[in-house]
């Protein structure tokens, strides 16, 4: 699974890697290890405007969440999205064909299971390059309070072989989306071409280093 990431570029970086500007460059906040389940907002290409980043929060509420109550329960589980049986879940099940979004990273943390001991690793590019991370968003109004919540989940897939030896657990991995199929994901609305792109990330592009 993925629920630690990494992102710490400067939004000048993340602009020009994305060909995206910030919506509010003062809401962006650099994070070296940061947690899905302080539920953070982080900055977010989405695919009904992806020449803009905006804020995001991650842990997807889908649109059909009754109140309040129901949304924060619910947005611990939708962390991630599982490519297997995203086109099945109903609280993803929609967001995948309409809205898809990139995550721009430096990394993420995942751990490996020695005996007792968990030993965390930062997963990263080998050209130390920032990366996108394909995700899906929604948006939710709370009808008691009227607030608005715009959110999100990262896809999950199988692991490589690289990630299979870091997240020997659980053999899963985010998914990447590389530079040249990024407005693709954004843009086509087929099944199938949206499950071929929900792939592991081919081998030697990636290197994990042990957390001290």
């Amino acid at each position: 699974m993925c629920f630690t990431v990494s992102i710490y570029a400067t939004t000048h970086v993340i602009e020009t890697s994305l060909g995206a500007v910030f919506d509010d460059e003062a809401a962006y906040q650099p994070h070296f290890k940061i947690t899905g389940f302080v539920h953070p907002s982080l900055p977010i290409v989405a695919n009904d405007d992806p020449s803009h980043l905006r804020m995001m929060e991650w842990g997807l509420i889908p649109r059909w969440t009754k109140d309040r109550a129901k949304a924060d329960e619910l947005r611990y589980m939708t962390l991630n999205a599982r490519c297997e049986t995203i086109f099945e879940k109903p609280s993803f099940r929609d967001a995948i064909t309409k809205r898809r979004a990139l995550l721009p990273v430096n990394g993420f943390v995942e751990w490996r299971h020695e005996g007792k001991l968990k030993i965390p690793h930062y997963v990263h590019m080998h050209d130390a390059s920032l990366f996108t991370l394909g995700c899906i968003w929604e948006e939710w109004t709370d009808k008691e309070s009227g607030e608005h919540s715009t959110t999100f989940s990262i896809v999950t897939t199988e692991a490589n072989e690289l990630m299979s030896y870091v997240h020997n657990t659980k053999q899963r991995m985010p998914l990447i989306i590389e530079p040249h199929v990024r407005s693709h994901w954004l843009a086509t609305d087929d099944r199938e071409e949206l499950t071929r792109l929900m792939r592991p990330l081919g081998e030697g592009l990636l290197e994990a280093d042990v957390l001290t």
